[in-house]
């Protein structure tokens, strides 16, 4: 039975997204609806109901701690962004790259990859590599304050989700 449900609320997001994608003309719809049921058939047997589903209670996102890694994540790449830009218009700054291996107390899933992807776009720092709880980073300068950007941000992904780090001191080299 939750197979059958999940066929038809993939069938339907997918045609919902069809509809948009071709601004509700109805002339092709029919095959629209025949598609759509079709990926929703193969993304079930790729990826079965509840395999990757969430735990309840295990990650559920908070609002004020969203809201707050937001401002922290849109501030930061607008700094990132214009720290980027400085450093190519004047070549003179300093530039030190090197890579930064550091271990996240976040849990698996959602949380870790968060973390991963937003340090790729705040300032100086791209994911390399997230394996288990080890997390590699290329850093475009070594000398900038880094190790403590990742613990602050780790720390407001925390809040996100509604947990405490392991430690309660977040990342560590």
């Amino acid at each position: 039975m939750q197979t059958i449900k999940t066929v038809l609320l993939r069938t339907l997001s997918l045609f919902i997204v069809w509809w948009a994608l071709t601004e509700g003309d109805g002339s092709g719809a029919p095959f629209g609806a025949v598609v759509s049921l079709m990926v929703a058939l193969v993304s079930v047997r790729l990826f079965p109901p509840g395999t990757y589903a969430v735990r309840p209670g295990t990650y559920r996102l908070r609002a004020l701690g969203t809201l707050l890694f937001t401002g922290h994540f849109l501030g930061n790449s607008v700094i990132a962004g214009v720290d980027v830009a400085r450093r190519l218009v004047l070549p003179r700054l300093p530039v030190d790259p090197g890579t930064l291996k550091l271990t996240t107390t976040l849990p698996e899933g959602s949380p870790r990859w968060l973390l991963a992807n937003a340090l790729s776009l705040m300032p100086g720092t791209l994911s390399v590599n997230l394996s288990g709880d080890r997390l590699e980073l290329h850093c475009l300068d070594q000398r900038m304050p880094i190790a403590d950007s990742v613990r602050q941000t780790e720390s407001r992904i925390a809040a996100m989700y509604g947990i405490a780090p392991a430690d309660g001191n977040g990342a560590k080299s």
